[in-house]
């Protein structure tokens, strides 16, 4: 008889807790509901913020990049490279948006799912991309500092699932896993560490990123700030 194939336990809890775990019923999935409405407009961009962006692996010195985020005209977010004259410009929403990589080329359309400039970064990486119809979430994890959420993914998103360990006193996300095809397959996790307040939202100063299709891990260390028109085009 052949032997089984192995399976992570990590990948064996998350499913043993999708089919497992009890929907919370009445007053606790009003409670979650509002908990994940609280989570969600404290990442929604509600002023016009700016990050530059240094890219780490290894022991180099890091790339630089800068994002912009403007809650304007619906939402948008443009992440530009000097080095390779990438500049794209992507909605705050599950949309297209469009790039150009080198000065002078023509635009192409990107995904909020792509990745930018050749980081593991991608456009839904500055907005609520997990929100969804709460009703079917559920509490998988929880102590006195994170509460775990299990949210399935909105029809037509590349991905099935998303489990998020929210922040209880901050209400941001600190680790999001996500999950592609299937719910043991993790595709990628995010860690958001060091939050700072900038206007009225809290936002990380460092982003981890282990993406297991390229099988890279790489630091995002971002130095935030409010910013105008006329400072965002200097």
């Amino acid at each position: 008889m052949r032997n089984p194939i192995p399976f992570p336990a990590s990948t064996i809890l998350v499913c043993l807790a999708i089919i497992a775990a009890p929907r919370p019923a009445g007053a606790d999935i009003n409670d979650l509901v509002a908990f994940l409405d609280r989570a969600e407009r404290m990442s929604t961009v509600n002023e016009k913020v700016q990050a530059t962006i240094t890219v780490k692996e290894g022991e180099g010195a890091g790339r630089k990049a800068v994002v912009i985020l403007d809650p304007a005209g619906g939402g948008t977010q443009v992440f530009t490279q000097e080095e390779t004259g990438w500049k794209s410009q992507t909605p705050l929403a599950w949309k297209n948006g469009t790039v150009v990589e080198k000065k002078g080329a023509g635009e192409r359309s990107i995904s909020v799912d792509d990745p930018l400039a050749g980081t593991d970064l991608r456009g839904l990486d500055f907005f609520p991309f997990w929100k969804t119809d709460y009703s079917g979430a559920f509490v998988s994890d929880e102590n006195p500092m994170e509460k775990t959420v299990s949210l399935y993914a909105t029809k037509g998103q590349p991905y099935s699932l998303y489990v998020i360990s929210f922040d209880k006193a901050k209400l941001v996300p600190r680790m999001i896993k996500f999950y592609k095809d299937s719910f043991s397959n993790l595709v990628r996790i995010r860690t958001d560490k060091d939050h700072v307040m900038i206007g009225s939202r809290p936002r990380p100063t460092k982003i981890l990123v282990r993406d297991f299709a390229s099988s890279s891990l790489r630091t995002y260390e971002l130095e935030w700030k409010l910013v105008d028109d006329a400072s965002a085009s200097r």
